[in-house]
């Protein structure tokens, strides 16, 4: 179901703060998240970027387990 609310709500790319809303964790977990390498974002600017597409990978890796 929150594959389909991503899907959904956000354009092809999100800022930090509303891939943090789309996956409801903290700015500091979502940095982690790019740090360990769970995630796939990149820098524009001083600020992170993330292909919608990557989130709902990120979502269904994590549903699988």
């Amino acid at each position: 179901q929150r594959q389909m609310c991503i899907r959904d709500r956000y354009d092809s790319i999100l800022s930090t703060a509303e891939a943090c809303e789309a996956l409801k964790v903290s700015r500091t977990y979502f940095y982690k998240l790019i740090i360990t390498k769970k995630l796939r974002a990149y820098k524009e600017g001083r600020a992170y970027r993330i292909a919608k597409s990557e989130l709902l990978d990120y979502v269904n890796r994590r549903t699988e387990n």
